[in-house]
């Protein structure tokens, strides 16, 4: 079966999906809620434009828990490793794209963009929601 190269995207001409969800459960605007005033800062959107987000996805519910574990994990690691001290915004968006990664399933540190050591810790952070 002969499976064709992809075809280059321009970026600029990428639109948003359809709203599939008219409205959200109120536990799931909490927790979009909850989730924004952790990381809100670091993916450069309001609060309204994150809830639509969700409200665009098939399944919000998978999408917020993804969220949900990677504030989470987030929490985790600036608690354990950074005595609950910020970086500067540059590299907190680096440790919040690290743990996006993460939380598709990329285990490889080195492709995490950041320091291995950053990666290997945030790995376990993430790795341990499981634990609870």
């Amino acid at each position: 079966m002969n499976i064709p190269d992809p075809e280059p995207v321009d970026p600029k001409k990428l639109r948003p999906g359809p709203i599939r969800n008219e409205s959200l459960p109120p536990k799931l605007l909490q927790q979009i809620e909850a989730v924004h005033k952790v990381i809100g800062s670091y993916v450069s959107t309001s609060l309204e434009q994150f809830e639509i987000s969700f409200m665009r996805d098939a399944s919000p519910e998978v999408e917020v828990a993804i969220w949900c574990s990677i504030a989470a994990a987030w929490i985790t690691y600036h608690e354990k490793y950074l005595g609950d001290e910020l970086l500067p915004d540059e590299d907190e968006k680096k440790l919040l794209a690290a743990l996006l990664f993460i939380s598709t399933g990329v285990e490889d540190v080195e492709a995490l963009g950041v320091p291995e050591d950053v990666g290997r810790k945030l790995l376990a952070c993430y790795d341990a929601l499981g634990d609870d």
